[in-house]
């Protein structure tokens, strides 16, 4: 130990005596604080226009274009500067024979380099953890975990570029070389596990092997086993080779011997990698405030009902937009969105079945016009470089499974014991389904998913259709993130004239008949609101007809005439209904969204609903009107061209109630009713607007989690971020920055020069 801590003592003292070492820290702590500082800047400007700040100790170091994604990119072309002259020094001076045929150890040699080059990385990287602790001054109540946790990663980065930069050096007698071939090395391990990534077997070996990204999940806050023993074994491998190489200058040694011995050590640090990257071997510890990096409460809670290895099989269709997501050059980074759930589950398996057959992928057609579906799949699959009888026909893949009602899209079947359930991509920016998505599609395998039965006789609203007016995005579109079937519910359509309602679904969905029920249907429907089964029933002004036989087997009414709001940018029949947050928050304490500034749903051509002080229902209003702005008129038409006058009185100025929730207890669980005086608050119209910002399709996802008593959707809300704060103004910011960029360059290069003065005196 003595002898390394002398060698490692040695090293430095010549690190330090060189201009090399020290540009190099001027350089970084220069471009460290530059970089921190624009970060803090940009900031701190929004913050004086008032926008909102949040997760700020993310946003600086971990962000887009934030201080350790840079400082990463950096410190590729740094260390093979100061790695270059560890050994190829001794080589070119002859001193390494003195070395050879010295009593000191081979090991003790290149451990010594290598403490003093662990050192010099230790000093670069107490510049970015100096800008965390600056932190505790410039953003309020930083996460310090958090940025120590993006160090940590840094520096095994450093470690590892290190002992590949001390192998090189140790091969030739020439520095640049040294140099030059460590970066071509650190090249090649960024690129490698881009490599041969269509075989199966050497797939997993090149992607193991890349050493791209394996900081990243350290900068996220996530200290995994796998990573931090993946930067110990490339350590560990480049300083064996680099003592192997060594001993064999030092002794004769044959060819064969050689060679055997690099084969074998090699390998068995090959498969030590290989072992350590075994999800049922990994650890971690998430190092985020709010443990963003892991899965939340409830998904751990479903996961532990798990007793036996889960399957994903994932189907691909060649003319499926979606198609590259699955194809073997991309399927280990598709297995990374189920990380979180390896963790926990190690056993997890995955399946690829590619395929082609016909899509929905207008573009893909349009650009190939007079092309079937086969002559396109051919052309395909030669573009992208895999075997064309590699994909299973469409007559095959239905032998197999029916894809149809998926629209052929690639889609992912989990199975479980004796059950199956689909995991869907979606059509929106992020594609891939997320923990809420995932979580709700495995729970459905080890509980009933709550059945949601939409009447269908009578006119209603249609699940099936895409009119403006129906509910096929809010319930069945299999693209869209948030319809019910993929946050685990099951939805069908059931007609009023079947008997024993209360077994067939869970709750029961009436939405805007246009039909009277005859009397065997009403009487099926009181009697199932007898059992206590649940109900939810959306009518429309003027169908008093229709709705109030319904409505009174409830205790409720709607009388005539329709509610109107002034508004300068919409028609007077367009409502908008304020969320009473007090009322929502006794039914659904979790709520995403009570904590919203008068948060509120769209209920166009709405209608007041009255409750009748005889109801055996506690009655609680969860939409209403503003008293200012509404009042209910006699009539269902309004003239566009004339002025909307209110005629009331200020004393006569008051809120409607337009949806009520009814809850009562019947035997061992509590019956849930919803009462709404609009049907289009959840129609494919609402769902898709964008202005104005309502909550429509969160509180349709929330209602009817208040209605499966939080089964479904799955709740992965978790604690907000507390760093929202910057504590300086601009003038302390630009002294901060002209200390980073002019203090500390100009006291290190004052250190240096008194240093080599008073070297060169003695």
């Amino acid at each position: 130990m003595k002898n390394i801590l002398r060698i490692a003592r040695i090293e430095l003292s010549l690190l330090f005596y060189s201009p090399v070492a020290w540009i190099v820290l001027i350089v970084f702590v220069v471009q460290a604080g530059w970089q921190y500082t624009s970060l803090i800047e940009r900031m701190e400007t929004a913050q004086q226009m008032g926008q909102v700040m949040d997760d700020l100790t993310s946003t600086v170091f971990t962000g887009f274009f934030s201080l350790f994604p840079k400082m990463q990119e950096y410190l590729y072309l740094y260390i093979p500067l100061l790695t270059m002259g560890l050994i190829s020094r001794e080589i070119h001076s002859g001193s390494i024979k003195l070395l050879y045929s010295s009593p000191i150890r081979m090991i003790d040699i290149v451990a010594g380099k290598y403490l003093a080059m662990i050192t010099y990385c230790f000093v670069l990287m107490s510049v970015l953890l100096g800008t965390g602790l600056i932190s505790l001054f410039t953003i309020d109540h930083v996460d310090l975990l958090f940025v120590l946790s993006g160090t940590i990663g840094l520096f095994l980065l450093t470690c590892a570029y290190s002992a590949i930069g001390l192998f090189m050096s140790s091969l030739t007698s020439y520095q640049v070389v040294a140099a030059i071939s460590t970066l071509v090395v650190l090249a090649a391990l960024n690129f490698v596990g881009g490599l041969w990534q269509d075989i199966d077997f050497v797939r997993d070996i090149t992607y193991f092997l890349s050493i791209s990204g394996r900081a990243e999940e350290s900068i996220n806050g996530l200290i995994g086993s796998n990573d931090i023993l993946y930067f110990i074994i490339v350590i560990l491998l480049f300083l064996g080779l680099t003592i192997l190489k060594l001993q064999f200058e030092r002794r004769t040694i044959s060819f064969l011997g050689k060679f055997l011995r690099y084969t074998l050590f090699i390998s068995v640090m090959l498969l030590a990698g290989y072992i350590s990257a075994m999800p049922q071997f990994m650890g971690y510890v998430d190092m985020t405030r709010n443990n963003r990096r892991t899965l939340t409460d409830s998904s751990k809670k479903v996961i532990n009902k798990f007793t036996e290895p889960v399957l994903i099989t994932t189907y691909v269709n060649l003319l499926d937009e979606n198609y590259f997501l699955g194809l073997p050059s991309y399927q280990n980074d598709d297995k990374k969105h189920f990380d979180m759930y390896s963790r926990f589950m190690p056993y997890m398996k995955f399946e690829y079945i590619l395929y082609w057959d016909h899509s929905q992928n207008e573009r893909l057609y349009q650009e190939n016009p007079g092309l079937n579906d086969e002559q396109i799949a051919m052309k395909m699959a030669k573009i992208t470089g895999i075997d064309f009888e590699k994909f299973l026909r469409p007559e095959q893949i239905k032998n197999i499974i029916d894809l149809k009602p998926e629209r052929n899209r690639l889609v992912r079947v989990i199975s479980y014991k004796n059950k199956k359930v689909t995991l869907r991509m979606f059509d929106d920016l992020f594609k891939n389904p997320a923990e809420k998505e995932i979580t709700a599609a495995l729970k459905r395998l080890i509980v009933n998913a709550p059945k949601i039965g939409f009447v269908d006789s009578h006119a209603e609203r249609s699940i099936n259709r895409s009119g403006d007016k129906d509910y096929q995005i809010a319930t069945n579109e299999i693209s869209f993130r948030y319809s019910l079937i993929n946050q685990g519910f099951e939805v069908n359509t059931i007609k009023l004239d079947q008997p024993a309602l209360k077994k067939k679904v869970d709750v029961l969905v009436i939405s805007d008949p246009k039909i009277k029920y005859d009397a065997q249907e009403l009487e099926n429907l009181a009697t199932y609101i007898k059992d206590g089964g649940n109900l939810m029933l959306a009518v429309e002004p003027g169908n008093g007809a229709v709705a109030n036989p319904i409505l009174s087997l409830t205790g409720a009414s709607i009388g005539e005439g329709m509610l109107v709001q002034k508004s300068k940018d919409y028609e007077p029949s367009f409502v908008i209904s304020g969320l009473s947050g007090k009322n929502w928050k006794q039914l659904m304490p979790a709520s995403s969204f009570i904590k919203l500034d008068s948060p509120f749903v769209i209920t166009p051509t709405a209608t007041p609903i009255k409750i009748d002080s005889s109801t055996i229902f506690d009655a609680l209003p969860v939409l209403v009107t503003q008293a200012a702005n509404t009042w209910q008129i006699n009539g269902y038409e309004i003239d566009p061209s004339a002025e909307l006058k209110d005629a009331r009185q200020n004393q006569d100025k008051k809120s409607y109630p337009v949806a009520f929730a009814l809850r009562r207890k019947h035997q061992n669980s509590e019956q849930r009713i919803l009462l709404i005086g609009d049907a289009d608050f959840m129609s494919n119209k609402e769902m898709s607007r964008s202005k104005p910002k309502a909550i429509n399709f969160s509180f349709v996802t929330e209602l009817f989690g208040w209605f499966s008593h939080g089964q479904f959707p799955i709740d992965t809300t978790r604690e907000e971020p507390i760093d929202n704060k910057i504590l300086l103004n601009s003038t302390q910011v630009a002294w901060m920055r002209w200390t980073f960029l002019g203090f500390l360059p100009a006291l290190i290069a004052l250190t240096v020069s008194w240093m080599l003065i008073r070297r060169k005196r003695r």
